[in-house]
């Protein structure tokens, strides 16, 4: 029995986009408001719903919202927060194909998503700089220009990112490829890529039978191929077993580590298997390319190869019997694998031949210490052991001069690269290369930053980074005029010489990328940013179409300083402050891939000048201006 009762009224008038939950008898239910819902005996039951004969009694609430949760609840109709919402708006299906429809009438991608969206959702998500800067400018900031940045921030994922303002278009509950998701994004007119990508596993390993044509080797490759075949010669003293292979970024020091191991292989009987071990899947997977391509063209005849992958969830190696075998692993999955798997930890504590570390400049950190202790290779050297094989673009040169001892003295002090040059120095390697145009030539010039003074916290962080601390690079980034000097550089400096010069940003934060790529994008520019937070599919998306020209900008922040490869590359904007030569020369050698590899003649870097006035540390670029004079 329902007391202080509202008069009947149809479920489905009083909320229309229930009807689509409805089964045939429940469309015909009648909705009664009441005040309270009695026994037979007046005694109150304390109930919110009840269904009589085809009458859903509901007591009254503050919140509509409440009163049709409950009528869902006891209908059992299933229906998820987003769908709560879309029945409040009185949305019929009718409603939500018309409000597409609307998006779909866009002429643009940024016009769409300003639709999908609204302003104010694409705002919410902007920079406070980025806003800052443009509503200083003459031009309204109003918009499709809304859109646009928020295009160059997050490219193809911009939908995503926003999908909680997109619940009157009735968007997919997940993205990721999913063909709810292709549905959606196609019924509003954006391609498929904004339907995101699901992460597909790459094939567990890949086996390989020649051949394949690859360009011949440089001289200085083949010498450093050679004293990389002495380290691994099977010699049963071995009492040089550990070496250090040192070339640029672009010079090739990849192909020389694995042809000198396939050539080992082949030529001088080397058995069993080798391990090769990066920290990131970028780094791990240009090695399983190379592999790939190297045994088409090198490997004997005939014989099958087998490179097995094992990060990236990945199941435990599957060896090839009668066959050469290399397993690639990022250093967190070995270790964790190693722990986990006793018969894993035997077969690569016996059966493998030679353990080559990639980027090893970060090699003396305690996971690969630990790694690679548990493979016998101590502190102190013995015959006997696995050879030691370590991969870098950048010297011996550091912060840290106890932490430059650790990691010389990890190889044996043997650096396999010696004698390949002229000189041994560095910036005299950086400069045959150049004139062999292995290396692009470079232009450089100087942008002003800012100045800043640093706490006495901070300037301790400072010495023991390659980076000034965070806070202190927020400050930096804070600076609307700095940035505004950035956008500046690129269009006087670059876009004005080559339209199409493919460039890469180096930014100071994650915010600091997001508004420089949204103001370049504004002035016309290609322009996108990635970190490490950008969803991996969408980075590989932003990448493919970098490397293809459509893309002109790429802003980083955290991400391309290794393991990223775009040859055509023709300018380097380094705005973040780093004091690390090898960190500086890592980044900068993302654009000096020379003609005879691939790469361009020339190669421009600015450089982003900060002022830190209480910190007695130069800036690292101020260290290689021989690579320019």
């Amino acid at each position: 029995m329902a007391v202080d009762e509202d008069e009947p009224l149809p479920l489905v008038d009083v909320w229309p986009c229930l009807s689509e939950y409805l089964s045939e008898e429940q469309s015909g239910y009648e909705l009664v408001r009441c005040g309270r819902i009695l026994d037979r005996n007046g005694i109150d039951l304390d109930l919110d719903f009840v269904e009589q004969r085809g009458t859903c009694y509901v007591v009254r609430q503050t919140d509509e919202r409440d009163e049709l949760q409950a009528v869902i609840r006891e209908l059992a109709l299933g229906i998820d927060a987003i769908g709560v919402e879309r029945i409040m708006r009185r949305e019929t299906p009718e409603d939500v194909r018309r409000m597409r429809e609307d998006v779909r009438a866009g002429a643009t991608d940024p016009e769409r998503l300003l639709r999908a969206v609204g302003e104010s959702g694409l705002r919410s998500w902007l920079p406070e700089a980025l806003i800052r800067i443009l509503e200083q400018s003459p031009t309204p900031f109003r918009g499709e220009a809304v859109a646009t940045a928020a295009i160059a921030m997050f490219h193809s994922g911009a939908l995503r990112e926003h999908r909680e303002y997109l619940d009157h278009l009735d968007p997919p509950r997940q993205w990721a490829g999913r063909a709810s998701a292709l549905r959606f994004v196609r019924d509003l007119g954006f391609g498929d890529e904004w339907a995101g990508s699901a992460q597909v596993k790459r094939p567990k390993f890949e086996e390989v039978v020649g051949p394949r044509a690859l360009p011949d080797l440089h001289d200085y490759q083949r010498s450093a191929v050679e004293h990389v075949k002495s380290l691994l010669s099977q010699s049963s003293l071995r009492q040089e077993n550990r070496g250090l292979l040192s070339l640029p970024t672009g010079s090739g020091k990849t192909r020389v580590a694995v042809q000198a191991i396939i050539e080992a292989i082949r030529d001088d009987g080397l058995e069993g298997a080798i391990l090769w071990v990066a920290d990131r899947d970028e780094l791990c997977e240009q090695a399983v390319e190379a592999w790939q391509h190297a045994w088409m063209s090198i490997g004997p005849e005939a014989a099958p190869l087998r490179v097995t992958r094992m990060w990236g969830g990945q199941p435990r190696p599957e060896v090839l019997l009668g066959g050469a075998n290399v397993i690639v692993a990022t250093i967190q999955t070995l270790r964790a694998r190693m722990a986990q798997d006793r018969r894993l930890a035997e077969y690569i504590g016996s059966e493998i031949a030679a353990l080559v570390v990639d980027e090893a400049h970060g090699s003396i950190a305690p996971t690969f210490t630990s790694l690679m202790s548990e493979l016998g290779l101590t502190f102190r050297r013995r015959a006997g052991e696995i050879p030691l094989l370590g991969l870098t673009a950048t010297s011996y040169r550091g912060i840290d001069k106890d932490e430059t001892a650790r990691l010389v003295n990890r190889y044996g002090q043997n650096r396999l690269d010696r004698g390949a040059f002229r000189s041994d120095d560095q910036q005299e390697v950086i400069r045959e290369l150049q004139e062999m145009t292995v290396l692009a030539q470079v232009d450089h010039d100087v942008i002003e930053g800012t100045a800043i003074e640093l706490s006495q916290a901070e300037q301790q962080q400072a010495r023991q980074a390659p980076w000034l601390p965070d806070s202190a690079q927020e400050r930096i980034a804070a600076d609307d005029e700095r940035t505004r000097r950035i956008v500046d550089g690129y269009l006087n400096h670059v876009r004005r010489v080559d339209l199409n010069a493919p460039t890469l940003i180096f930014a100071t934060s994650v915010e600091h990328a997001k508004a420089v790529a949204a103001l370049l994008q504004l002035r016309g520019v290609e322009a996108r940013a990635v970190s490490g937070g950008t969803d991996r599919a969408v980075r590989r998306s932003v990448v493919e179409e970098f490397r293809a020209g459509k893309v002109k900008v790429l802003v980083s922040y955290g991400v391309f300083r290794e393991g990223f490869d775009a040859p055509k590359t023709r300018a380097i904007i380094v705005a973040r402050p780093v004091y690390s030569p090898n960190l500086y020369f890592q980044m900068i050698g993302r654009g000096l891939r020379g003609e005879l590899n691939g790469g361009s003649d020339r190669c421009l870097i600015l450089d982003v000048h900060d002022n830190v006035v209480n910190f007695e540390r130069q800036l690292a670029y101020t260290e290689l201006e021989g690579l320019w004079d």
